[in-house]
């Protein structure tokens, strides 16, 4: 099985704004996130979906992964943005405000259709969830992040939870999650685990507040998202860095894993490394961060 698809750092770029997307092919993000939802006017919605395939068909994207946010099904606007931008071939589409498994499953079967009617093979279209916007999303979080094998990522949304749910604030006076949110990121984390999908952080929109994002990315790597979410180009660096293992830590995990395999040739699967027992979990860990370092 191959390594799963590097993803520490996932920007948006609003549909239609040539100029943002014209830079965004400059950055080191791994992947790109074209919008037609929230960064869209409602008046705009439908005359930026040619744009956003015609970005897509005509532009050089190198090895950066192609997403597309589109609008949810209940909007009438999604299947539009299905139907009008598949045939140039995104990797997936972002999902927001899946309110149960059955959103998913509606957008997975529209897919089966439309591949077969482009001619692409069932399932390469892929699914990034943003699966906490609403109250009722959060709560059916871990039927939603298991609904389809076209799922590959989960990501959670702060700013429509808090409007959802008419929350005052969402940070506390240090900038930490208040107790909802926190909630919402933490089952993120767990539902995607569980599901074995990768989790992606959601956005800091502080955006002059570089060592809050680091702050938080780090919070993030502890917790098991592998990236996070970027909104404006002076983000990426340092969601690359913190999201990216270290040398030294690579070189450990490394050698770990050639510790478990001398080992296990003599039937031996725990044992002292470095002063501390380690065992299975600790062999998933280090598998993890080399994976993490060559994804």
């Amino acid at each position: 099985m191959s390594a799963p698809r590097r993803r520490r750092s996932v920007h948006f770029v609003p549909g239609g704004n040539e100029r943002m997307m014209a830079r965004a092919l400059t950055l080191p993000a791994d992947g790109l996130i074209l919008d037609l939802e929230d960064a869209v006017p409602p008046d705009r919605k439908v005359a930026t979906r040619p744009i956003v395939a015609r970005w897509l068909r005509e532009l050089d994207f190198g090895d950066r992964e192609r997403w597309i946010r589109m609008n949810p099904l209940a909007t009438g606007l999604g299947l539009g943005d299905l139907e009008e931008t598949i045939s140039s071939r995104p990797d997936g589409y972002v999902v927001p405000k899946p309110n149960r498994a059955a959103d998913v499953r509606d957008i997975a079967q529209l897919l089966d259709r439309l591949e077969h009617q482009h001619g692409m093979a069932n399932g390469s279209t892929r699914l990034l969830l943003i699966a906490t916007e609403t109250p009722e999303g959060l709560l059916n979080i871990r039927e939603t992040t298991t609904a389809s094998p076209r799922i590959v990522a989960a990501s959670w949304g702060v700013e429509d939870l808090g409007a959802a749910m008419a929350l005052g604030r969402v940070r506390d006076a240090e900038g930490r999650f208040l107790d909802i949110p926190r909630h919402a990121r933490v089952m993120c984390a767990v539902a995607a685990a569980a599901a074995g999908v990768q989790a992606l952080d959601t956005v800091y929109t502080d955006i002059a507040d570089l060592e809050g994002l680091r702050r938080e990315c780090e919070e993030g790597v502890a917790m098991g998202f592998v990236g996070k979410i970027s909104i404006h180009p002076s983000q990426i660096a340092v969601i690359n860095e913190v999201f990216t293992a270290s040398p030294a830590e690579v070189a450990e995990a490394r050698e770990l894993v050639r510790a478990f395999e001398e080992h296990a040739r003599q039937g031996i699967y725990a044992f002292r490394f470095k002063g501390l027992m380690v065992d299975a979990p600790h062999l998933a860990r280090a598998r993890t961060i080399i994976a993490r370092a060559s994804g």
